[in-house]
This record gives structure tokens, C-alpha cells and sequence, in this order.
């Protein structure tokens, strides 16, 4: 009886530690559903000081290879899909063309609003997206 007890047991942690057959490819995880147009017409500084400085984001569903505009032009961007403790979307932006970003997005579980920084001294901007195209 021992012996018919341990097998089960070992049977049941075996079946715990191995993956579901049916378990969703990780890659799922970073998708947002379609690719954002984000767009924010105002950044804040760690003062409080609001300054007038448009930017837009396309931001692909997978992350991968975007655009990032501010108010003298577009450039490419990258987004790096992350994994964090925010209830939405995270990636890091990076730009290394007109500009040198290596900004925090963070893009509401809804998809409607994002948040973009550079780091803990530099301004934040919030705006809103939308599907590309829309």
C-alpha cells in the first residue's frame, strides 16, 4: 500500500512540474492585438513643468521595428517587448538616429493610453492610442 501510494504521489509532481500540451506560445504574451498609432501632445517634468512637445509612436503588435516622431521629424525606433509587474504592455523604445532614446513604454491593458520615459529625471508623456489605421 506504501509502495502504490509513493508511485501515485511521484505521478501527481510529475504532472505538476511538466508543461500543459496546450499552453500558449510565450511570443503570445507580448501581443498587443494590432499594431498603435500613440500619440501625446505634452511632456511633464519631474518639477510638475508642462511643456508643449508633440511625439507620436507606431508601435507594431509584437514590438520589433516602429517609428518614433517628434515635432522636427520621424525617425525609426525599436521596441523591445518586457516583462514586468505593470497591469499593461511594456517595451523599451530605443532610437539611435536623429535622437538617442532608451525610453520605458508602458501601454494601458485597454489599449488607449500609454506612458513613455526616458528615466527618473527626465519628463514623462501620456497620451492616447488607437489600431493603425483607425
Amino acid at each position: 500500500m506504501k509502495r502504490t501510494l509513493f508511485a501515485l504521489t511521484l505521478g501527481v509532481l510529475a504532472a505538476c512540474a511538466s508543461p500543459p500540451t496546450d499552453a500558449p506560445d510565450p511570443d503570445l504574451a507580448f501581443a498587443l492585438g494590432h499594431d498603435l498609432t500613440c500619440n501625446a501632445s505634452e511632456q511633464r517634468a519631474p518639477n510638475g513643468e508642462v511643456s508643449t512637445l508633440y511625439i507620436s509612436l507606431s508601435v507594431p503588435d509584437r514590438g520589433g521595428a516602429g517609428e518614433f516622431c517628434i515635432m522636427t521629424g520621424c525617425e525609426a525606433a525599436t521596441f523591445e517587448p518586457t516583462l514586468t509587474r505593470a497591469p499593461g504592455w511594456t517595451a523599451i523604445m530605443r532610437t539611435n538616429d536623429r535622437t538617442e532614446y532608451n525610453a520605458n513604454l508602458e501601454i494601458s491593458r485597454d489599449l488607449r493610453t500609454f506612458t513613455l520615459s526616458e528615466g527618473a529625471g527626465d519628463g514623462v508623456w501620456t497620451g492616447t492610442c488607437n489600431a493603425a489605421g483607425s
